[in-house]
Order: C-alpha cells, then sequence, then structure tokens
C-alpha cells in the first residue's frame, strides 16, 4: 500500500543515486558539469505540485484502508454464519483447528489495520490544518469500526469454547482460556457431567492451548516460506495456512512461559501485544518471558522470531 512516506522515502533514493553516480564520474567530468549535477538536483527535490497532491494521497491510501475494513465485515459475517450452522461438538479437531484459525486471521487483520491507521497518523504532519482534522476525523471513525469487528470476534471466539460455558459472560475471552477458569456457577454445571464429557472438554482445551514458535535468520525464514519481503514495505510473515508446520516447535501456552534464544538482535516479527512480554539479554543469550498469555497470543497461535 502506497503512502505518502514511500513517496518521499522514493523521492530520497533517486536523489542518493544521482550523486552517487555523479561520484564515480567526478574524475571523467571537468569543472564546468559540476553546475549541471546541482541542477540535477534541484530537480529532483519535492515539487510545489508534489506537495499539493499530499492530501489526495493520504486520502487514496485511507480509502484503501477503509475498503478493507469492510471486506473484513464481510468475512466475519460469512465466518459467523458458518459457526451458527454447525455443532461445533460434532466437528473434527482439523476442523475445530480451521476455525480458530480463521478467527485469529480476522483477529491479526483487525491489529493491522489499527498500525495502518496509526503510521497514517505520522503523516498528517505533512499536510495543512484543515485537511488534517478532516483526515483525523475519518481515522477515529474506521477506528470504531475496528472495535466493533474485535467484539464480534470475541463473540465467534467465545462459540467456539467447550460446552458448559455461556458466550454472553466471556464477550473479552481468548483462545486461551481453560476450564479451571470458569466461573463458580458454570463449573458446578460442568462438574456434574459425565467421565465422557469431561474427557472431550480436556481435549478440546488442549487444542485450544495449542501453539507454535519457530526461531531462524532471516535467511533460513524466508528459505522455508515462513517471511517474504516486498519493496520498501516491512517483512511480512505468511498467513498461517501456508505456513510449514513442521519447521515450528509445538508447545503449550499454558506452560510456555519463557524461550531461551542463542543469537543477536532478536525481532518478534507476528503480532504480540508489547505490553504481555519482555525480552531479557544475558552471556550473550536473549529471553523471551511471556507476561500475559492471553494478551500474547491474542493475535495468532504462531511466534516468529528472527535473529542474526
Amino acid at each position: 500500500m502506497r503512502t505518502l512516506r514511500y513517496l518521499i522515502l522514493s523521492l530520497f533514493a533517486i536523489v542518493v543515486t544521482t550523486a552517487f553516480t555523479a561520484c564515480n564520474d567526478k574524475d571523467k567530468s571537468d569543472e564546468d558539469d559540476q553546475p549541471e549535477v546541482i541542477r540535477s538536483n534541484d530537480e529532483l527535490k519535492p515539487s510545489a505540485q508534489d506537495v499539493l497532491t499530499a492530501p489526495q494521497q493520504l486520502k487514496s491510501t485511507l480509502n484503501e484502508i477503509a475498503n478493507e475494513i469492510n471486506d473484513g465485515f464481510d468475512e466475519i459475517t460469512i465466518l459467523e454464519q458458518t459457526i451458527d450452522s454447525i455443532d461445533i461438538s460434532q466437528l473434527s479437531q482439523n476442523k475445530r483447528a480451521k476455525l480458530r484459525n480463521d478467527i485469529l486471521l480476522k483477529k491479526n487483520a483487525i491489529q493491522e489495520r489499527r498500525k495502518e491507521l496509526t503510521e497514517l497518523e505520522d503523516d498528517l504532519n505533512y499536510i495543512d490544518d484543515k485537511g488534517k482534522a478532516e483526515i483525523a476525523q475519518d481515522i477515529n471513525n474506521l477506528r470504531k469500526q475496528l472495535d466493533l469487528q474485535k467484539s464480534m470476534i470475541n463473540h465467534l471466539s467465545a462459540k467456539l469454547l467447550p460446552s458448559g460455558r455461556k458466550a454472553k459472560d466471556h464477550a473479552n475471552i481468548t483462545d486461551s482460556t481453560t476450564v479451571n477458569e470458569l466461573p463458580p456457577e458454570t463449573k458446578s454445571i460442568t462438574q456434574d457431567d459425565d467421565p465422557n464429557h469431561k474427557e472431550q472438554r480436556e481435549k478440546l482445551n488442549n487444542e485450544l492451548n495449542e501453539c507454535y514458535y519457530v526461531i531462524g535468520t532471516r535467511e533460513e525464514l524466508k528459505n522455508h516460506k515462513i517471511i517474504e519481503s516486498e519493496f520498501l514495505k516491512r517483512t511480512k510473515v505468511m498467513q498461517s495456512g501456508n505456513l510449514l508446520i513442521s519447521y515450528f516447535t509445538k508447545a503449550d501456552k499454558r506452560t510456555l512461559n519463557e524461550i531461551t534464544i542463542s543469537g543477536k538482535n532478536v525481532k518478534l516479527l507476528t503480532n504480540h501485544d508489547e505490553q504481555s512480554f519482555s525480552k531479557e539479554e544475558s552471556d550473550g543469550l536473549t529471553i523471551i518471558k511471556i507476561l500475559d498469555t492471553a494478551q500474547f497470543w491474542e493475535y495468532s497461535n504462531y511466534l516468529v522470531v528472527q535473529v542474526e
């Protein structure tokens, strides 16, 4: 997605390239050529027209985000219809896992749209106050739509919980909740169930708490098609449906409290709330400590870590 930042970076790249070429040709040109180089650089400065089109650039980007959010509503509605039309308890493990994965992908998309809106706000400094106020209001309205989407997704997450839980009592529940966290009035219901039901709930809880993590250099992650790079864009992690699961380490969210990594410049490439974990370095090792399990795994069951 093109933003004003990419336009500025492109212009900067052209200036740098031109200057570099001029330096290489210095020995081959005489002093009379130098004014021409200066004129060329002046011509590469952002023109008045570029400044005038900045609001249009921002609005175009905002429209792209708005369209993605509208598509998100359609996708959530379809997912809701699918979940309401089936008996969750009768689904196979793979089908339940796919539904949970679909929900996590929607959560991740919501988080990505939030980040894009934040980046767009940073670009508002390039336009006048009138245009800034208008676009800022549009951004605020889109954030409210994302809040609504998150509420809808949380409701769908609750529907995938083991039997005995009431979705209305868990509007903000996440995929890492266990039976032991049920309120007292609900526990009394589940404890009276027969052994078969208890075994089924335990199995489902184990499935709900499955998570996967992978650690590798940038080249290793690219070779295993876990990440890909695009020109002038940050590294993109492939969607979980396309990941090579055999390259990941499987773990349980309830017991995975920290990961020790040998290497430097450790970077988390997947979406995880910054308040939900910490990174500590000691004796050439980096330790990722998960401080809040529910928050950490809210947007993905996968953790991708890049090291040098």
